[in-house]
């Protein structure tokens, strides 16, 4: 498994553990210790894997909330019409005590972009490899629905696409939020209106054929066009059956992982799991200053090195859940302990901005309504806290954005809670593509390849700056000509021409920099399906996983 080529090719074999070098001289073991657990290969994540076979330890109370967790499951796939063989086997496996769960987890983001599925991907590919060595193993890749976050998050409510036609090299397609609803949960944003719908299918048909170059065949043409109405079938089986923004956006990712790819992923919302994690939530209260005072420390600590990890500053501060808002929208909140013992959450709703208060009880005998239970959910540290204390998760794999952050300082808290940290996956791996706007891009410029253009813009950039040091002095010199009363015309002759060779020279960078972030885009999963094919997208990812076996090579696509 691998190919040793494919991971030097850029001279070096690229490390994933390169994404936390900011980390490196931070001096705490915990830290250092979690970065150096962090597979660089698939091999080396199947072997970790297989070592954690080894001790497993399902009790009964983890599988009294695997059970709870498959009612979610069940629901969700029997609402998405993705209820496939496959999928109904996986689901079973929930109530054997030595299955093993994979998760990942992301927002119901629009059009979502590659890194989500490729989690997916990842995952997938790490249970059959590890399937293939021990066969009698169970294993269960879960897909975790953030369906609780902000509508006010620019990613859940925009997707993109390069296009050069557009003013800083991308095309946006935007779900409409009005200020009213800014506040408002996924989960309870309405379904968007089929004008909407119809605007978005018009904007990617335009792009497509618009993006059009003339090197592409009838053929070439004729596939991609094919490839939108394929992918867009999916849209609108999904549209069909959503009745939500956020069960819209779920339904076309599992539609495309268990219809079409033929995944067994189970999907399932966080939104709708608060039953499952009731004992975790009364733990993670009824610990609240242990809680607090590591992620202080930790933010103390990351602070002084001078590390932004993306956690607020002030998060020591908030209660490990949220509170629900009937107005659907909810609240930071604070944890309040009296004197007789009894705890609450309150907090003010950041749409409504109504005093909203929940008494959980004495601090030790907490009791939750099922009415209240449903009106909490955890924030971002504690729901991989949550997965592996209530549900035993084995395996995580993570984004490389802002999740990295995040799980810097929870593993710090997993250590302090003394709860078993899964094994964290990252795929950092770049997909290098040249797919129809990406080249559309580039034949705006003198370059042959992507990797130029940066090189190319700082090339023009130091031009322009070259013209501004001869305008600068010319202006200087006009102005002392005018206030002496000589000739300026030699000057204004000089500055004419100079300033139109500059202003030819900015008009270049804007032009170079639109196809630097056309070609720089991290693309919505449309452009994928456009260029390549929903299917094929799955197999071009997968084969570059096993035949690189690194976790951070490049991925060569071609159609």
């Amino acid at each position: 498994m691998g190919d040793p080529t494919a991971t030097a090719a850029l001279g070096r074999t690229p490390q994933v553990r390169s994404l936390f070098s900011k980390y490196k001289n931070v001096g705490e073991p915990i830290v250092s210790d979690y970065i150096s657990s962090i597979p660089e290969s698939l091999s080396d994540a199947v072997n970790k894997i297989l070592t954690h076979t080894e001790d497993v330890a399902t009790n009964d109370f983890i599988l009294n909330n695997r059970g709870k967790l498959q009612i979610l499951i069940d629901k969700f796939h029997r609402e998405a019409a993705t209820m496939t063989v496959g999928v109904t086997n996986k689901l079973r496996l929930l109530t054997d005590p030595k299955t093993q769960i994979f998760v990942s987890i992301h927002q119901p983001n629009l059009f979502a972009y590659g890194g989500v599925f490729k989690k997916i991907v990842l995952l997938q590919t790490l249970m059959r490899a590890v399937e293939e060595r021990k066969p009698l193993n169970k294993f269960v890749n879960l897909f975790l629905i953030v369906d609780h976050d902000f509508m006010d998050d620019a990613y859940i409510r925009l997707a993109e696409l390069p296009s050069i036609k557009h003013s800083d090299g991308r095309l946006e397609l935007r779900m409409p939020v009005s200020e009213s609803r800014r506040w408002q949960l996924v989960c309870n944003m309405p379904l968007p209106g089929r004008t909407i719908l119809d605007r978005w299918r018009m904007q990617i048909y335009s792009w497509v054929r618009n993006s059009f170059s003339s090197v592409y065949s009838k053929s070439d043409k004729s596939m991609i066009l094919d490839n939108f109405e394929h992918f867009w079938r999916k849209v609108e089986e999904s549209y069909s059956r959503s009745k939500s923004y956020s069960d819209f956006n779920s339904f076309l990712i599992s539609q495309l992982v268990n219809a079409e790819w033929d995944y067994d992923t189970l999907f399932v919302r966080l939104s709708e799991m608060s039953t499952v994690f009731e004992d975790g939530f009364k733990y993670l209260i009824s610990n609240f200053m242990k809680y607090s005072q590591v992620l202080s420390k930790t933010e103390n600590m990351f602070f002084r090195c001078g590390i932004d990890t993306g956690v607020s500053a002030t998060s020591y501060l908030n209660a490990p859940l949220w509170v629900h808002c009937r107005c659907g929208s909810k609240a930071s909140a604070r944890v309040h302990r009296d004197q007789q013992d009894q705890i609450s959450l309150a907090g003010t709703c950041m749409s409504c901005k109504k005093a909203i208060e929940v008494n959980l009880g004495n601090h030790n005998d907490m009791t939750i309504s099922k009415d209240m239970l449903q009106g909490l959910s955890p924030r971002a540290i504690p729901i991989l806290l949550l997965l592996s204390r209530d549900l035993g998760i084995t395996c995580y794999a993570s984004g490389t954005g802002g999740s990295m952050g995040y799980a810097m300082v929870g593993a710090m808290v997993f250590k302090e809670l003394s709860i078993k940290m899964p094994v964290t996956l990252v795929w950092a791996a770049t997909d290098v593509y040249r797919g129809l706007a990406q080249a559309e891009a580039l034949e705006t410029l003198p370059l042959s390849k992507e990797a130029d253009i940066s090189n190319y813009v700082e090339i023009l950039k130091q031009k322009n700056l070259d013209y501004k040091s001869k305008i600068d002095p010319l202006i200087a010199e006009r102005a002392r000509l005018i206030r002496t009363g000589g000739s300026i015309d030699s000057v204004l002759s000089n500055l004419f021409r100079l300033k139109q060779e500059q202003r030819k020279i900015r008009q270049l960078i804007k032009v170079a920099e639109k196809v630097k972030n056309a070609t720089e885009t991290k693309p919505s999963i449309i452009d994928y399906a456009i260029n390549f094919g929903v299917g094929n997208t799955e197999t071009l990812w997968r084969r570059n996983l096993l035949k690189n076996d690194s976790l951070a090579a490049s991925i060569i696509m071609s159609p």
